[in-house]
């Protein structure tokens, strides 16, 4: 049966071959790819990161490889930097899902999201990143104030992972509005408001290395 996937990475095995990690709608597996340091070779292309391919494997602990086929080639994402910076990034926090994550809905998402990076790379990270906080256990408290439950909001902290109301705004760092947003909504990319995204990656990055000890450098 063929599986679905994208390619997260792959580490050298033997002479000519490489250990694939491929991450379904089950998870993250890893799959044996005879030949593919070779460009010459049909597995070469199964080895390339952020391709989504199709493939069929051995069925034991160990699979090899038996064929595949490339679905969408990543190469479409080298045509800018923020592109690029936009799939690594997404690629890099799927290598840090726990196991017992929800991969059938984690992986459509990510399916949008990779699309969605073509449109709008920092706009679909940012959103990306935000709404995946929830799979680490470390979802920002967004209902009411973080110190005190008041349910009038004035503000956002990264350090504190939650909202403020106007009693606590001295720990206000960020537009709650945009974090309420980014979590919570469900729509196409060109409906969710506009930010400064540089600022805000960096928060997020923040929010990751404070919260769930993840430091993905943006």
């Amino acid at each position: 049966m063929k599986i679905e996937g994208i390619i997260i990475k792959s580490i050298p095995y033997k002479e000519t071959s490489k250990i694939v990690y491929v991450y379904t709608n089950l998870g993250m597996k890893s799959i044996k790819a005879i030949g593919s340091t070779n460009n010459k070779k049909n597995t070469f292309g199964f080895a390339e990161t952020g391709n989504i391919v199709s493939f069929i494997a051995t069925d034991n602990d160990f699979p090899s490889l038996i064929e595949y086929e490339i679905i969408e080639s990543a190469y479409k994402y080298t045509e800018s930097f923020d592109k690029i910076k936009g799939l690594s990034k997404l690629i890099e926090l799927i290598d840090y899902l726990p196991e017992d994550s929800i991969h059938n809905k984690i992986y459509p998402f990510i399916k949008k999201t990779m699309n969605d990076i073509l449109i709008d790379p920092l706009k679909a990270l940012s959103i990306f990143l935000i709404k995946m906080t929830f799979n680490f256990g470390v979802a920002p408290k967004l209902d009411s104030c973080i110190f005190c439950q008041k349910s009038l909001i004035t503000g956002f902290s990264v350090s504190k992972g939650g909202v403020l109301c106007i009693d606590h705004n001295e720990y206000n760092t960020d537009d709650y509005k945009i974090w309420i947003e980014y979590y919570k909504d469900k729509k196409d990319l060109d409906l969710y408001t506009n930010t400064d995204y540089n600022k805000l990656l960096k928060r997020i990055n923040e929010y990751y290395l404070i919260h769930a000890n993840i430091n993905l450098k943006l």
